[in-house]
């Protein structure tokens, strides 16, 4: 028993022991070392053996997502710049301002070199100076007895750091001007700091739109606005266009990394090197920039002539939907017409006329009515339904759309049959939807929606539907978007929905597409006739079917103050072309001007159409083999094999054996081969042998000859001049 108490007291007195060396311990370090250890885990700042450590954190982004034609040409870009501003009145350690004064000096020449340092050095020191000693004053002036003077040095004291805030250091106007990362990091390193500000040193980070093609359809394809919350940060937001239905996979990721300074020295973190920022997505869109700058070229000369407020066109491919061009120009107070706002998705308006083809197809799958039934017409006249249709006659619509659906709500039931009242889900923010009048019985509003009064349908909706007459009743949706290709190289290819698959009957898409021909060829769209057309009717013996099929559309604009209808008028046409084998459909608007459909709009159509079938022909041409041959590219002469492999790779075909021989070609046979002509490079006539030869082959014979050539200019060879061994080889474009 007395054993057991002995190894108790034993144990006792060791963990007493412990106790007292740990409590001195820990005095001791309170006592002496409280400042190196002042502090906690979770600070900025840590001393340890004399070593300042300190952390912070910064956010890294990938790269947005950029949005590319259907050819893979770049349209918009999205990327982050910096604007650097130095503050004298945010310097917060002026002994150490100074120390590293010229290290600063040199990152500003490394993004801005338009002054040299002297200039620099002169312009913060002085500057610097002179807000030290404001600075000085006024704090002496703030603490008088006098209360005028106090007040106003209060107020003085408030107004220096904006009376002193330097222009930008760098001007992210010019590329090789704009901050980077690494430059910032490098002034971060030599002024470490709690706040945004380093050395009085500040850089604003934002995002500029890069629009490769101005005017290109870029109100559809993005709008970038920055908004202002009440704490006066800025905020990004996509809420237009594509960018805008697409922003959550054009978005970049952002991650956030930390940041080691040993004794104000950054040290890189093995840790921030596992994982980089994501990318976004890229968005490749079925524009073509040669259909959109045909289509935006017609449009901008009439809207020039015409002064009108705004217009847009649009052209869709008949069989797949895909949106080949779209426009959208708007008259700036400038009096230049730019791409502001997207009217084509964004805005509805009172179509007109060209709703009359939708009564039309509804009055013919009643089946009570046909394209040859005589209907009571405007001034007391009466004409086939096909004629009414022809000249646009309001009254002849109406009456047709009568005897086929006496109440207004069965005409109403059998338009939403047809799926106009379908939402498209057009891939562009806040698209707008058809606004259809409720049902009433009301025989005015019967009459008004039979000539396209009284409701509201976006343009891009009248011309899907349109589209739907050409594509034979089948009814898609317009798209945008071809492909996304993400940053994992996946790709996501995107096809039309089909939102009806036939309207109405095969028998009644056949009268309508007859009745459209007819309203270019006889009717109100007469100045959408073609020139091979207009050829034909003073040659009787050429068959010649109209290129385009297509109707006018003329309504006033209703104003809001006045409340009644004004005389300024929205004018369109929508058609199709070539309208023996539809390929596009297109719809062309002209806002706020005093002419009709036929006179503003139907021009522009045919212009459009045109232009895009001259365009596929020479494309179609130059596919061919006869095609190829004549576009084949030239070649002054080479080595047999050489041009042979070329060729070949090329897709001709050629007619010559390989071997060293120089040739050139000279034509092609009845077989569309190129063919090939032994060149004999000779001394004495070089110089003529080499005219219009490219200079690497220039050069490559004459030292193969064993002359030492020097050249001159830029382009092909002009002229070659000999002096002894030394050749001069003119160039000229």
């Amino acid at each position: 028993m007395k054993k057991i108490v002995l190894n108790t007291l034993f144990l006792y007195l060791i963990i007493l022991t412990i106790g007292i060396v740990a409590a001195v311990r820990v005095v001791s370090l309170v006592v002496k070392k409280s400042n190196s250890y002042r502090g906690s885990f979770d600070s900025a700042k840590v001393v340890v053996d004399d070593r300042l450590f300190t952390t912070n954190y910064v956010y890294r982004t990938g790269i947005r997502g950029n949005i590319y034609s259907a050819e893979n040409d770049l349209m918009l870009s999205t990327i982050y710049i910096y604007d650097l501003y130095w503050y004298p009145s945010e310097v917060v350690d002026s002994a150490k301002f100074m120390q590293n004064l010229d290290s600063l000096i040199s990152i500003f020449i490394q993004i801005n070199p338009r002054m040299t340092f002297q200039e620099y050095e002169k312009m913060i020191k002085e500057t610097y100076l002179e807000y030290r000693k404001d600075y000085r004053r006024c704090m002496l002036n703030s603490k008088s007895e006098n209360e005028e003077i106090r007040q106003n040095a209060l107020s003085e004291l408030k107004e220096l750091k904006r009376h002193y805030k330097i222009i930008k250091i760098s001007k992210a106007t010019k590329a090789n001007e704009w901050v980077t990362q690494e430059h910032w990091d490098k002034i971060c390193s030599l002024f470490p700091a709690k706040s945004k500000l380093h050395g009085g040193c500040k850089v604003d980070k934002r995002l500029i739109h890069n629009n490769v093609y101005k005017n290109c359809a870029t109100a559809t394809i993005g709008y970038l606005s920055v908004q202002q919350s009440k704490k006066y940060t800025d905020s990004i937001v996509y809420d237009r266009g594509i960018e805008g239905y697409y922003d959550s996979l054009l978005a970049e990721e952002r991650l956030m990394y930390k940041r080691l300074y040993v004794n104000n020295v950054l040290v890189p973190l093995r840790e921030n090197r596992k994982v980089n920022p994501q990318n976004g997505a890229d968005i490749i869109t079925t524009i073509n920039i040669d259909i959109q700058r045909i289509t935006e070229n017609a449009l901008m000369d009439k809207l020039i002539q015409t002064h009108a407020a705004w217009g847009c066109a649009i052209v869709m491919e008949v069989e797949t939907g895909e949106i080949k061009a779209i426009s959208n120009l708007t008259r700036t107070r400038e009096g230049v017409y730019e791409e502001t706002v997207d009217h084509a998705i964004r805005e509805s308006y009172e179509p007109g006329s060209t709703f009359k083809l939708i009564t039309l197809l509804a009055a013919l799958e009643s089946k009570k009515v046909d394209t040859s039934t005589v209907v009571p017409c405007e001034e007391n006249r009466k004409f086939s339904l096909c004629r009414a249709f022809e000249i646009s006659d309001n009254d002849g619509l109406y009456n047709a759309a009568k005897i086929a659906y006496p109440n207004y709500y069965d005409f109403f039931m059998a338009i939403m049959k047809m799926s106009l009242q379908k939402n498209l889900n057009i891939e562009v923010a806040k698209a707008q939807m058809p606004v259809l009048k409720s049902i009433t019985q009301r025989e005015v509003d019967y009459r008004n929606v039979t000539h396209g009064y009284s409701i509201k349908v976006p343009p891009i909706y009248m011309l899907a539907y349109y589209n739907a007459i050409a594509n034979d009743g089948k009814y898609i949706q317009p798209i945008l978007v071809k492909s996304i290709r993400h940053p994992n190289n996946k790709i996501v290819e995107k096809y039309a929905e089909v939102i009806n698959p036939q309207i109405c009957s095969k028998t009644t898409i056949k009268k309508a597409q007859a009745c459209l021909e007819r309203a270019v060829t006889h009717g109100t769209g007469m100045r959408a006739r073609d020139d091979n057309y207009k050829m034909s009717l003073r040659d009787t013996s050429l068959n010649v079917r109209p290129l385009i099929a297509g109707k006018t559309g003329t309504a006033f604009i209703f104003d809001e103050k006045e409340k009644r209808y004004s005389n300024i008028k929205n004018s369109s046409f929508i058609g199709y072309f070539p309208s023996e084998n539809p390929k596009y459909s297109c719809l062309v608007l002209i806002s706020q001007t005093t002419l009709d459909g036929g006179h503003v709009a139907a021009p522009v159509c045919k212009e459009i159409a045109e232009k895009i079938v001259s365009r596929d022909n020479q494309i179609a041409w130059s596919q061919t083999n006869k095609g190829m041959i004549k576009n084949a590219p030239t070649v002054k002469f080479g080595k047999a094999e050489d041009m042979i492999n070329i060729y070949t790779y090329l897709g001709y075909k050629t007619k010559y054996p390989r071997s060293q021989h120089w040739v050139q070609v000279v034509q092609e046979d009845e077989e569309n081969k190129l063919i090939f002509e032994k060149k004999d490079i000779k001394k004495q006539n070089i110089a003529s042998q080499l005219r219009g030869a490219t200079a690497k082959d220039a050069v490559y014979l004459l030292e193969k000859l064993g002359y030492k050539v020097a050249l001159q200019g830029v382009g092909k060879v002009n002229r070659v001049s000999f002096l002894d061994n030394e050749v001069v080889v003119e160039l000229k474009n």
